[in-house]
């Protein structure tokens, strides 16, 4: 059973960001709403696809063509269609009677095979489908998004009584591989995971706050400490919609038992009534009034304030300053100990939201790491619950909340004290329900960093280390901080792909940051250009390093997730392969410090957009690129663009990266012919002259003078093998600017470009 085709009904914001995903990752897609009482009867749809087309390759498209595999209608007249389709998610209004009657005309014309699924967020399945046919049972699963769908990586999953396993097979390899998710599976209890916990854990939080007599500001300052998300409480509030929150946690109180933690909590408290009839609802739009509200006076000046919990007016902001600062760990453990209001209020929700935790294992979750992970996926916490448990410790917590009249959960009785996690011989282990340690497993076509390192590195310098990843596949890790390009850097690189060859390995290069490699290292840049062959010397190591790794006897493949700017971009164009992160952002952005490409980064750029867009448009297409400094939302973006290759490799899900370019690597060992090597200078063209409309004035100006003179000596025959020449002559004259000079310094102390 594969999913190819995708019906998803329910055009509103989680609904389209299903179907916009879906077809991210390579699905034929149909996005169906009612039927439009005014102008086109497909409107509702279309306009949901409209609005995705406007936001750009940064909204749910990660690239406008994608669109093209979106179709749009209207459950009256194309309800029919859902024959055809593989799976048909219900994205509609969480009432279960509505829901119900959708299902009955879904039931009606769905294939025999189609698989259907509900986006619902806590009505449990069991409810969904009462009086519905065992059949229908057998190909129905919830799958629970969070928003925004195509960045959170979270959807959690819920198989039936009479779900075939099949169905659950399909719908598992269909999310994690094509939509990039990490598939959660659940048991079939209200709320699920995520929100089970995170509703309460938002509202205890805020209680708690109130109850206290806590400001807004030190509440927040507390939440981050405890390693919640950077919005703090009252700002999480702000953007769930606090006109939200009390229907979805009324939603949850009547399905849950009377004896559930959640109930004590359960009952809107006056503030949020009052807010509410003030008409302040949060984040809504552009509109931001709720525990903080922003605005613009006649000035044009922006302005943000917070709420006063007591008077209930608005206030400037005070930043919290009696929250310790520090690492984490260290931090925690001070704020628990406080003996004031803020110690207290970490400690009482902390306490509260832990104990409620170690309850849903196993009745909610199979597993702790389940539970974790649905925490930091769905909810953005640093660190789960179970984790948290273990920084602050296990034995030292439940001895406090046993002192103050709390009892332990049946989990916390088997753990005996013992942390939740441990480091095994064999990888990582997790405490079972029954207090026996376990094994963290991670799935087929997954390889984490964490297994990477549960062998010592082949070797350590002070910029990377070498790995072994198979028996023919080692594995260069960047491992500072932002990865800048210095010549310690190129000379580590090149002494391992001395290494690499010796020993007839593969190669892949990996940054386990959100940074792949930031470029040049600016501050020696800058120290260069005092000394009079510096730069020039500097430029040069780094073409002959990149045109190495271009030649290599071995296959040299790129797994980048994050960042790859500059220099780091340049590094990926002359690699045999690169295996992307869907998300990654790409960009050649050296205009923006006055200089150009230097590294062959306008020679490859070139040739990609020759194959892309034909010799005519190719110099026309690399200008746009590196003049405006563009950097990509998306590596489908970048791939389209030329920083990528046709042939280059996306990966939807953040986890598969790595396993995805050593098999690349692997069968490139295998299989040497394959290196797209030096081959490629006998097929690259002459390209056509371009003659854009320059910046009409200042340093700009001057600057994309020089870049086009740059590229249009890619007219002349055999151009490709001396391009290296031409762009280190561009850049020696650059650097002798004072202009260039002011954007490297402007950039260093402001961490902004300068437009000069």
């Amino acid at each position: 059973m594969q999913i190819k085709k995708v019906a998803v009904i329910g055009a509103g914001v989680m609904g389209a960001g299903i179907a916009a995903q879906a077809a991210n990752g390579g699905a034929e897609v149909l996005l169906l709403d009612q039927a439009s009482a005014e102008g086109h009867r497909n409107q509702i749809a279309q306009n949901a696809l409209d609005r995705f087309l406007q936001a750009g390759s940064s909204g749910g498209l990660m690239h406008s063509s994608v669109a093209e595999r979106i179709q749009v209608g209207n459950i009256e007249d194309d309800l029919s269609r859902l024959a055809e389709m593989d799976w048909v998610v219900e994205a509609i209004v969480e009432r279960l009677e509505v829901k119900q009657q959708l299902y009955r005309q879904i039931e009606q014309v769905r294939g025999v095979h189609t698989i259907v699924s509900s986006n619902t967020s806590t009505i449990p399945l069991k409810h969904l489908l009462e009086g519905f046919s065992t059949e229908f049972c057998q190909h129905f699963v919830v799958t629970h998004y969070f928003n925004p769908p195509r960045y959170m990586r979270l959807v959690e999953v819920v198989a039936g009584d009479h779900t075939l396993p099949e169905v659950v097979d399909a719908i598992q390899a269909f999310n994690d591989q094509q939509m990039g998710k990490t598939v959660i599976h659940c048991a079939d209890r209200p709320g699920f995971i995520a929100n089970r916990l995170g509703v309460y854990w938002m509202q205890v939080a805020l209680q708690e706050a109130i109850h206290l007599g806590l400001s807004v500001e030190d509440a927040d300052a507390v939440m981050q400490q405890c390693g919640f998300p950077k919005t703090g409480i009252f700002g999480l509030w702000d953007l769930c919609g606090i006109d939200l929150m009390p229907e979805v946690t009324s939603s949850l109180s009547r399905l849950l038992p009377q004896n559930d933690a959640l109930q004590a909590y359960a009952t809107t408290v006056p503030l949020i009534h009052q807010m509410l009839n003030n008409g302040w609802r949060g984040r809504k739009g552009k509109v931001l009034q709720g525990f903080y509200r922003q605005y613009i006076d006649e000035q044009g000046q922006k302005h943000r304030e917070v709420l006063d919990l007591v008077n209930v007016c608005y206030r400037e902001i005070k930043p919290s300053t009696s929250v310790p600062a520090g690492q984490q760990a260290e931090s925690l453990t001070a704020l628990l100990a406080q003996e004031d209001s803020l110690g207290r209020y970490a400690w009482r929700v902390l306490s509260k939201i832990l104990a409620y935790a170690t309850q849903l294992v196993p009745d909610v979750a199979e597993n702790i790491q389940s539970v974790d992970s649905a925490m930091t996926l769905g909810y953005n916490w640093n660190l789960g619950p179970f984790a948290l448990l273990d920084q602050i410790g296990v034995k030292s917590f439940c001895q406090r909340y046993q002192a103050e009249g709390g009892e332990l959960s049946a989990f916390l009785a088997h753990a005996k004290g013992r942390a939740c996690y441990q480091q095994g011989t064999k990888g990582l282990q997790a405490l079972n329900a029954q207090g026996d340690y376990q094994l963290c497993v991670s799935g087929a076509g997954i390889l984490t960093w964490a297994q990477v390192q549960q062998h010592p590195p082949i070797q350590r310098l002070s910029r990377c280390a070498l790995w072994s990843l198979s028996e023919q596949v080692w594995c260069v890790e960047l491992n500072a901080k932002i990865n800048s390009l210095g010549s310690v850097l190129l000379d580590e690189l090149s002494q391992v792909l001395d290494l690499a060859i010796q020993a007839n390995k593969a190669l892949v290069l990996y940054s386990n940051t959100g940074i792949f490699a930031a470029g040049a290292d600016l501050k020696e840049f800058l120290l260069l250009t005092q000394s009079p062959d510096g730069v020039d010397a500097y430029i040069q190591k780094g073409q002959r390093l990149f045109q190495r790794l271009e030649n290599a006897p071995v296959p040299i493949v790129a797994a980048v997730s994050g960042k790859a700017l500059g220099g780091g971009l340049e590094l990926l164009m002359h690699c045999h392969h690169v295996q992307a992160y869907a998300e990654s952002q790409l960009g050649l952005v050296e205009t923006s410090v006055g200089i150009v490409p230097g590294w062959g980064g306008c020679r490859a750029l070139l040739r990609n957009t020759a194959q892309r867009f034909g010799a005519d448009q190719a110099i026309a297409q690399s200008f746009a690129l590196l003049a405006g400094a563009k950097v990509s939302a998306s590596a489908l973006e970048a791939q389209q663009w030329g920083y990528l290759r046709a042939e280059d490799g996306i990966s939807l899900n953040s986890e598969r990266v790595l396993f995805d370019a050593l098999t690349k690597a692997e069968i490139l060992w295998h299989h040497p012919e394959h290196l797209a090597q030096k081959s490629a200078l006998n097929t690259v063209p002459s390209l056509s002259p371009a003659a854009p409309t320059l910046t009409a004035s200042g340093y700009q100006h001057r600057l994309e003078t020089a870049l086009l003179d740059l590229l249009n000596q890619a007219c002349h025959p055999n151009w490709y093998p001396t391009f290296y020449e031409n762009e280190r002559a561009c850049n020696t004259a650059l650097v002798q600017q004072p202009e260039t000079l002011a954007r490297i310094e402007h950039l260093l102390t402001t961490g902004r470009s300068l437009r000069n």
